[in-house]
């Protein structure tokens, strides 16, 4: 049952966990109240552009995160940064608790919640 529940994590993981790179890009033009589409005039983009970037998809290209950086007022390396916050864990451990079988027993839900602490402390 455990490694069951380990591969549903793993699959949610997945799906649900866009890359770090996407995140930031919505984060940052969500901070500043900006539609896709006014960034991607602002960057000389097409919004479908900039909605591959946040949706996964696609990648920028270099040239585009040096054009990201600079209007973002941030380095690339914070773009590319993958130090996940405890808030992230959390959100992802939610989602996950919100797929785990309901059968699993209290060792496996004990081992399960040892397993995302780690990536906590990690964090910290």
């Amino acid at each position: 049952m455990l490694f069951k529940a380990k591969k549903e994590v793993e699959t949610v993981t997945q799906r649900e966990n866009k890359p770090v790179l996407s995140m930031k890009i919505a984060a940052l033009r969500n901070e500043r109240n900006l539609t896709q589409k006014e960034l991607a005039e602002a960057l000389n983009f097409s919004k479908q552009e900039i909605s591959n970037w946040e949706t996964g998809l696609k990648k920028p290209r270099i040239s585009a995160m040096y054009q990201l950086a600079q209007y973002f007022d941030v380095t690339i390396s914070e773009l590319l940064d993958e130090h996940l916050d405890p808030e992230h864990i959390d959100r992802t451990a939610r989602i996950l608790a919100s797929h785990l079988p309901s059968d699993l027993s209290e060792e496996e839900l004990k081992k399960i919640t040892e397993y995302i602490d780690s990536f906590k402390r990690e964090t910290v």
